[in-house]
């Protein structure tokens, strides 16, 4: 195990950040639901789409900070070009309808949660990252699929 790797326990500030930024997503899937009557539907869904696209595109901006790190060329080059990809991504997202764009976020944030926990596992990322991406991504993407699901079934 690495040094930058050795550290298991979730930074106080990073948990609770990262759980407070969940309640966007928890809103507008509830909004969908009706499970937030001050909060109509319509308004949900752009919240939901809306912030996804954000949070897709703030962890490529993570992901291009890591790449900064002691890499070969051809590695860093890649890094640096997967970690654009969430925002474009969520800009697209953006701009189609509401079935493809939940369904290409939820995709979105599955790839880069594999990229992130391989990246602890190759101990590039240290261990608490991991830990707290995998928390993070199953509250969004638990989100964003019961969004698609009341889409759907609307």
């Amino acid at each position: 195990m690495t040094e930058r790797n050795s550290s298991i326990s979730i930074p106080g500030a990073a948990l609770l950040l990262g759980l407070a930024g969940l309640i966007p997503f928890f809103g507008g899937a509830a909004a969908l639901w009706s499970l937030l009557p001050s909060l109509a539907p319509e308004l949900g869904l752009k919240l939901i789409i809306s912030y996804g696209a954000i949070i897709l595109s703030f962890l490529g901006g993570i992901r291009w900070g890591t790449a900064i790190g002691p890499y070969d060329t051809r590695r860093q080059g890649l890094e640096f070009g997967a970690s654009v990809l969430g925002s474009l991504a969520g800009l697209a997202a953006m701009f189609i309808p509401a079935v493809p764009a939940l369904t290409l976020l939820i995709a979105g944030f599955l790839m880069q949660a594999l990229w992130d926990v391989t990246s602890v596992e190759a101990g590039r990322l240290p261990a608490w990252f991991g830990k707290l991406r995998m928390l993070l991504t199953a509250g969004a993407v638990i989100s964003l699929t019961a969004a698609l699901v009341a889409v759907l079934v609307t």
